[in-house]
């Protein structure tokens, strides 16, 4: 029964993949349509999510609820059934990116010798980074077990992870947090928000290393790390090229639909070059059956993120409540960056601070380049550090990694990145001639 319950919500969230993607290019359903698969998939997720997660969306729901009451008390609610499909293209986009799990990460030999010293150290927190900006978690869990199978993790393996990992959210297309900017900031410059995310994931890089040094001498002499092949980073190297020139060709399309299209079929093409037909095709049903289901937190997240923050921006809207600035400029969005982080402490989803100051800072029409930056380089900074993010949960969960000890190493280094995150906002501003 359960695993038939999984099949069906696979079939439903690929089928609302298959339409959102279709009516870009033609008009061939309702969007209500896509929204009744994903949620009836979502709905039929929730009851197999862990207590702990069935407990924060429950909570989330409730605020969600109680907003729309609001807002229907105070004026006008009738933007509730769009806001039931605020994120669909997000969790399209985030589908579309978990085929890339079947070609991205190449296998390692199981009895290779894993590298050790600094060159081990440079290697696999670069291929680690690269790696994850596509395939996310994925690459995480793959690096994390084959470490584990020697050693339990060391302070500086645990360092090396979340940092390595969280810094490409800064500017990777393939995030979810990409997704969530793109909602708020569709027309933002594509190159100016990789290059200067990229620019910020070299210092974190550089600060990282720095700790390591620092901290201890021999660490990183002793460091064991992972046989990372640097001739198979091609596939992030060819999906983001392809989507920035595709962009360039149909810039009427949404990216974060378009990065869906391209990583299913660009994932696609090299499984059946790879496997053949009958064995890519079995691959791909498992995708669709199992792995998609498998990805219940990310969407039951982000459906009902998406309700609370459009119920809350009504309710603003609704009461006249106006953002508390003229101009979204640099020092503004540094602010907004630290709001974020502080919430993110305290155990508030990056994903929902982006689907509430998302909206409210829309009615007055920011740059969408700098707001997008905003929000990636905010999100980067959040899971770094917070004791409720993803990753750190990932590592407290699966390896026995101390909560506390990730937030007490990630501290420091949260403030560094914050600062360096401001002065890159900051510069950006000036020269988008924002504010002057």
């Amino acid at each position: 029964m359960i695993n038939s319950l999984n099949r069906i919500a696979g079939w439903l969230l690929f089928t609302g993949l298959v339409l959102t993607i279709s009516n870009q290019f033609l008009n061939v359903s309702p969007i209500w349509l896509e929204g009744t698969l994903v949620w009836s998939a979502g709905i039929i997720l929730f009851f197999k999510l862990a207590a702990k997660q069935k407990l924060i969306i429950s909570v989330i729901g409730g605020f969600a609820l109680l907003s729309w009451l609001i807002a229907w008390q105070t004026g006008d609610a009738s933007q509730l059934l769009g806001a039931l499909t605020m994120n669909q293209s997000m969790i399209v986009m985030l589908m579309g990116v978990q085929f890339l799990q079947l070609v991205a990460m190449p296998d390692s030999e199981i009895n290779e010798t894993l590298p050790t010293g600094k060159k081990a150290f440079i290697k696999t927190f670069l291929g680690l980074h690269l790696f994850g900006s596509v395939i996310n978690m994925s690459a995480v869990i793959l690096v994390a077990d084959r470490l584990t199978s020697v050693t339990p993790l060391t302070k500086q393996q645990q360092v090396l992870l979340t940092r390595a990992f969280t810094s490409a959210a800064s500017w990777s297309p393939f995030f979810a947090a990409f997704a969530a900017a793109m909602v708020f900031a569709p027309n933002a410059s594509l190159t100016i928000v990789i290059l200067t995310g990229l620019g910020l994931a070299c210092v974190a890089f550089l600060i990282t290393y720095a700790d390591v040094m620092r901290k201890n001498e021999t660490a990183i002499d002793e460091f064991v790390g992972y046989p990372m092949r640097f001739q198979a980073l091609w596939l992030p190297a060819v999906l983001a090229l392809t989507v920035m020139v595709f962009h360039e060709l149909m810039p009427d399309i949404k990216v974060i639909l378009l990065i869906a299209l391209l990583a299913v079929l660009i994932s696609g093409s090299v499984l059946f070059f790879r496997a053949g037909l009958v064995m890519a095709s079995k691959q791909l049903l498992r995708q669709v059956t199992v792995e998609l289901p498998s990805m219940k937190n990310e969407i039951s997240l982000f459906l009902i993120a998406g309700v609370f923050g459009a119920g809350l921006a009504a309710v603003l809207d609704n009461l006249s409540i106006n953002v508390p600035f003229a101009e979204f400029d640099g020092i503004v969005a540094s602010v907004v960056m630290l709001t974020m982080f502080v919430l993110a402490l305290f155990g508030v989803h990056p994903i929902v601070s982006i689907a509430v100051i998302g909206h409210w800072i829309s009615t007055t029409e920011p740059n969408q380049t700098l707001l997008a930056m905003t929000f990636l380089m905010s999100w980067a900074l959040c899971v770094s550090t917070s004791p409720m993010s993803g990753i750190n949960l990932a590592l407290h969960g699966r390896y026995g990694v101390s909560g506390r000890e990730i937030f007490s190493w990630n501290l420091p280094y949260a403030i560094k990145m914050y600062l360096m995150a401001s002065a890159v906002l900051l510069l950006t501003g000036y020269f988008l001639g924002i504010g002057q």
